[in-house]
């Protein structure tokens, strides 16, 4: 499913990607599981995580509570109701889905944000986490310092229905 953001989700995603980033220096809290990329990719990733979000919201005409705290609690609530969990990334010669071991059940969407120069994005589709799975999907991809996650590739994800809405879930 392709959607297109306008200037008016593009500021709501600035906004709330800046929102975060100042609640965790706040909070002196980064980026978890060893992340440790420059502040200009740490602004650009909130932002791109941000986008992602409403690019959801926009296909399941779903409520966009922009998921932040303003008085420096850490924020666990899931990214839309019904344990509905989102993850972005540009789109790059090869994609996949990143789940960490542990982390909250609940349905994973990949959201790729199409080319550098226009908000154009595609929902590559869904997947169900409710248990750890086999240790052979793990891996750390290269980088020693982060924890291992497990890989779920495109094809594995379930497909998007053009006229989801969230209640379906």
């Amino acid at each position: 499913m392709k959607i297109t953001l306008d200037s008016n989700d593009v500021e709501l995603a600035y906004t709330t990607a800046q929102r975060r980033f100042i609640g965790n220096v706040r909070m002196n809290k980064g980026f978890s599981y060893g992340y440790n990329k420059n502040l200009k990719n740490q602004l650009y990733d909130g932002f791109l995580g941000a986008m992602g979000e409403i690019v959801y919201a926009r296909a399941t005409n779903s409520y966009f509570n922009g998921s932040y705290t303003d008085n420096n609690e850490f924020y666990s609530e899931s990214d839309f109701q019904n344990n509905i969990e989102i993850r972005t990334q540009d789109k790059k010669s090869y994609n996949f889905l990143l789940i960490r071991p542990g982390e909250k059940q609940g349905k994973y969407f990949l959201i790729i944000k199409d080319n550098d120069m226009d908000y154009n994005f595609t929902i590559k589709g869904w997947f169900l986490y409710k248990d750890d799975l086999p240790p052979e999907k793990l891996s750390n991809f290269g980088y020693s310092q982060r924890p291992a996650a497990y890989k779920i590739e495109i094809n594995e994800l379930t497909p998007m229905e053009e006229d989801v809405r969230q209640d379906k879930f």
